[in-house]
């Protein structure tokens, strides 16, 4: 009669295996498409509250007085008629007023500020529109020393969706 013991082992840790596998693998019951949708899901919500920041690819241009590439304000209403107010020369302390003027056929509501510094940090400051009024805040808002030397982009976007209105910037 033949002798199982060496076999028996080889045959345990692949049992062992096999029941690790199962157990492990199949015990949730989703599909693999199903748990990317779930993961998806918790993504969106748990970006829902985070504060929008500036898209990483979009830059002031001093030379040009633009945003490059600049902002796609395509789904917003009254396109193109969104205007800022930034320096137009160098600042050389703070703080910068900087400002927003709505166009008559939004709704008045909060939009955020944020300031890309030259150096990547990013400030957010929050005010209030009211459709053909200037609104404006001041970076630094506390107004602490002056802001360090380089190009700042500064994108407008609506607080409660985190759509893009408009970008501009100033360079210290």
């Amino acid at each position: 009669m033949p002798t199982l013991t060496p076999l028996s082992g080889r045959l345990g840790a692949t049992a062992v295996l096999l029941l690790t596998t199962v157990a492990c693998g199949g015990g949730h019951g989703y599909t693999p498409d199903e748990l990317d949708a779930m993961i998806a899901d918790s993504v969106r919500s748990s970006d829902a509250d985070a504060v929008p920041t500036a898209p990483p690819e979009t830059v002031f241009d001093p030379g040009l007085l633009l945003c490059v590439p600049a902002v796609d304000t395509a789904e917003v209403p009254g396109e193109g008629a969104w205007r800022t107010e930034a320096p137009r020369a160098d600042v050389e302390e703070g703080p910068v007023a900087l400002g927003i003027l709505p166009p008559d056929d939004v709704d008045p509501a909060p939009v955020t500020v944020t300031v890309r510094t030259p150096d990547g940090d990013v400030h957010t400051l929050e005010t209030d529109t009211v459709p053909g009024e200037w609104s404006h805040v001041r970076y630094p808002e506390l107004g602490e020393g002056g802001p360090p030397p380089g190009v700042y982009t500064v994108l407008w976007s609506e607080s409660t969706t985190g759509t893009t209105l408009t970008c501009d910037g100033f360079e210290v």
